[in-house]
């Protein structure tokens, strides 16, 4: 992986001629490119992407495939889509031991504009790239950032990410974590692309590096990574499911070997002394300021459990949404941080969501003080992983003092029989701070910022068929100093879902795997409540004295 800071005037290559073959994209023509030196023979066939915006620098990322233990490829950064105005060059290397993946960060750049970029080896030049620079610490300029979680791809398809890709105005693209599946094909949410899907398990390095290059195939998220830059953190299933549960856990090896494929095919580089820390914050003029935070790595296992974030990224937290001086304090947040009660157990309430924050309530209980305490306004948590739509207020002594948009699922099935539970008057009654619900629809979210007020859209589409066009379930606004979710009225266009069609021999099919999807959503719901009552027990067994237990 490179660092590079380079200025117009520092160019390594005139842009002429060589943007001339960057137009040409396919291998017929690979031998009309300029005579190269330092580059090798490759393809470019995983698509590019960019991340980690700053006002003024950006990581580039692409792939070579080829036979060649060792090669490299040229990085072309410019202000305009046909790569005539070029601004960068660098010769990036590459190996097998990164899975032959390239990475770079360009410096120099300005602030909140578009820039152009392709790859070339001696035999290839890839796809040209979009990516977009922040805005600079002064600057009042509305803000925009899609989020998603929750991607399974044998669940159906990611008409979610073209639906993205297609809004111009997004200035970064949150993962916010589950970005692949480890399961087989048709192991956990169906088989929603039909037969013949080759999608192995992954438990080893080559296996998830297969997994990444399968999901980057798939066009909708190919073309996101190719127009938006983003941010990617991970949550349990880029390794295992609830890995971190110790029950049991996978071998440090299994981990190490999830972090480093997904660190490989991710436009983001590594901090010194710390490959895998993905916790860092990206500043978005005096608008928004945006935490990313690992809610995997650090956590301990245990009823409750010790640490969700650990120490260190805690305390890194509480001092950076503290100090900011951004209007919103925006959290990336991979799992629900609102409680979830679904029937009193005397005094408290017992919860199936114990993997999330329910499962680490001294850590939230602190956060959250903290946040109280200091008087620190507009924290908002985008959250993902429960494949639910929600809006929430943190309620801390009854005073809502944070709130927390939950942007679904893009595919990965969800829990409508929970939800029905929801919506009975007796539960409602326990979640009070349930602003909204809705755990059948697929899709994302985008959270857009302005100096008056956060607003969030809930998109969704039907993930049974193939580029399905998308609609806005729900939006909410948040005036800067509310602390509050107040829900907007959708035009009925875009509330209303779409008149089913008539049951044929093609629909049929689609019918079965929604069918199927519930069955898989209910049997996970089972899961949970179960593993609720078990800790449920076992709290009250370490409440009874010994001397009762005897008799």
């Amino acid at each position: 992986m490179t660092r590079i800071s380079i200025t117009r005037r520092e160019l390594v290559v005139a842009g002429g001629t060589l943007a001339a073959g960057l137009a040409l994209t396919t291998p017929a023509h690979a031998r009309l490119l300029p005579t190269t030196r330092g580059v090798g023979r490759g393809r470019f066939l995983d698509g590019v992407a960019s991340g980690e915006p700053s006002s003024d620098a950006v990581t580039f990322w692409g792939r070579l495939t080829t036979s060649a233990p060792r090669s490299a490829a040229r990085l072309i950064v410019a202000e305009d889509q046909g790569l005539t105005k070029t601004v960068a060059t660098v010769v990036v290397p590459t190996s097998a031991g990164v899975d032959h993946t390239l990475k770079a960060r360009v410096g120099g750049l300005k602030p909140a504009q578009h820039y152009w970029y392709a790859w070339q080896s001696s035999t290839d030049v890839s796809p040209v790239g979009r990516t977009k620079t922040a805005p600079p610490g002064d600057s009042d300029t509305p803000i925009s950032i899609a989020y998603s979680s929750c991607q399974n791809y044998g669940a159906g398809f990611f008409s979610a990410h073209a639906d993205a890709a297609a809004h111009d105005e997004i200035d970064l693209c949150a993962f916010l974590g589950d970005y692949t599946y480890e399961y087989a094909y048709g192991d956990y949410g169906g088989q929603g692309r039909g037969s013949g899907v080759v999608d192995p398990a992954s438990t080893d390095l080559t296996s998830y590096r297969e997994k990444l290059r399968l999901y980057r195939a798939d066009a909708p998220l190919r073309e996101l990574h190719r127009l938006h830059p983003v941010v990617h953190v991970w949550d349990d299933h880029e390794i295992a499911d609830n890995y971190t549960d110790g029950a049991p856990a996978p071998s440090d090896l299994q981990r190490n070997a999830g972090y480093r494929a997904s660190t490989e095919w991710l436009p983001r580089l590594a901090f010194p002394g710390d490959r895998f820390r993905l916790y860092r914050s990206l500043r978005y003029g005096r608008n928004a300021e945006l935490f990313i935070t690992d809610q995997r790595q650090y956590r301990t296992a245990g009823d409750p459990g010790t640490t969700m974030l650990g120490r260190p990224q805690l305390d890194w937290l509480k001092r950076g949404i503290q100090a900011s001086s951004a209007r919103f304090k925006l959290v990336g947040n991979p799992d629900m941080i609102a409680p979830l009660g679904l029937a009193p157990l005397g005094a408290t309430l017992a919860t199936i969501n114990s993997d999330q924050w329910d499962g680490y309530p001294a850590e939230r209980a602190e956060l959250l003080n903290h946040i109280a305490a200091n008087a620190i306004g507009d924290v908002v948590f985008l959250t993902g992983d429960i494949h639910l739509y929600m809006a929430n207020d943190l309620l801390l002594n009854g005073r809502s003092v944070a709130t927390e948009y939950i942007g679904g699922s893009v595919t990965s099935p969800g829990l409508p029989a929970l939800l029905n539970a929801l919506g009975t008057p007796a539960i409602r009654a326990l979640n009070t701070h349930i602003r909204f619900f809705d755990g059948e629809a697929h899709g994302w979210a985008l959270a857009r910022v302005t100096k008056d007020a956060l607003t969030v859209d809930f998109r969704v589409n039907d993930i049974t068929v193939k580029d399905a066009p998308s609609r806005t379930l729900a939006s909410f606004v948040q005036p800067v100093g509310a602390n509050q979710v107040q829900q907007q009225a959708v035009p009925t266009a875009s509330r209303d879902r779409a008149t089913p069609a008539p049951a044929t021999s093609r629909s049929r099919p689609l019918a079965l795997r929604q069918r199927r999807l519930e069955t898989v959503a209910d049997r996970d719901l089972a899961r949970r409540v179960a593993l609720a009552e078990s800790a449920a027990r076992r709290r009250r067994r370490r409440r009874v004295p010994a001397k009762r237990r005897a008799v």
